[in-house]
C-alpha cells in the first residue's frame, strides 16, 4: 500500500469539482459556437527543460483524489523527462497553471485554445488581515494565495467567472493540507 500526502496541486485538482457546477468553464469554442464538454480533462502546465508542455489528466471527474494525485505525478514526470505521448497532450478541456511554485504572486496566463479558461494559482504568502470578533477588529497574519482565471469572453462572462472562482476559493479553504489518503 502506498500512502500519499495530498499536496497543493492535488488539492487544486480535487477542488475543480467546481467545474461540475459551473459547466460553462469546462467548454471550448469551435466553429463559432460554445461546446460544453462532459468529461473534465485537466491540462497541467509543466515547465520542462524544452519549454512549457501541458499534459492532460483525462476523465479527472471519474477519479478519486488519490488517483488524481497519482495521475498528476505521472504526467508531470513524463513531461519533465520528455516521454510524453501525443495522447498525453491532447484533449484538455481546462488547464491548471501553478506559477506559485516558481514564486509568482500575481499573473495572468494565456488560454490554451480552444479551451475556455485557465486557472493560475500563485505562491502562498503571509499577509496582514483584519479580523472582526464580537465587534472588535484586530490584525492577524494569514497565509493567503491569489487565484487567477483567464477566460475567453466569447464563452464566459465576468459573473460566471466570479461564481467559479468563488467555488474554487471555498473548496481550497475547506482543505486540510495534512490529510493522508490510501
Amino acid at each position: 500500500m502506498h500512502r500519499y500526502s495530498i499536496g497543493y496541486p492535488d488539492s487544486n485538482s480535487r477542488n475543480l469539482a467546481a467545474l461540475k457546477s459551473n459547466e460553462i468553464i469546462n467548454s471550448t469554442w469551435s466553429d463559432d459556437k460554445i461546446v460544453i464538454k462532459g468529461a473534465i480533462n485537466i491540462g497541467v502546465a509543466v515547465a520542462a527543460s524544452e519549454g512549457l508542455i501541458v499534459p492532460v489528466i483525462h476523465q479527472a471527474n471519474d477519479l478519486s483524489i488519490v488517483d488524481i494525485a497519482r495521475a498528476l505525478d505521472s504526467v508531470i514526470e513524463r513531461a519533465r523527462d520528455g516521454s510524453t505521448t501525443l495522447d498525453d497532450v491532447q484533449g484538455g478541456t481546462f488547464t491548471l497553471n501553478n506559477t506559485g511554485a516558481l514564486g509568482s504572486v500575481w499573473g495572468g496566463a494565456i488560454i490554451n485554445h480552444p479551451q475556455a479558461a485557465i486557472l493560475t494559482t500563485e505562491a502562498i504568502v503571509k499577509r496582514p488581515v483584519v479580523v472582526s470578533e464580537e465587534g472588535v477588529d484586530s490584525v492577524r497574519v494569514h497565509s493567503m494565495m491569489n487565484i487567477c482565471l483567464s477566460f475567453d469572453h466569447r464563452i464566459i462572462d465576468g459573473a460566471e467567472a466570479s461564481k467559479f472562482l468563488q467555488a474554487v476559493k471555498l473548496g481550497l479553504e475547506s482543505i486540510d493540507g495534512s490529510s493522508k489518503f490510501d
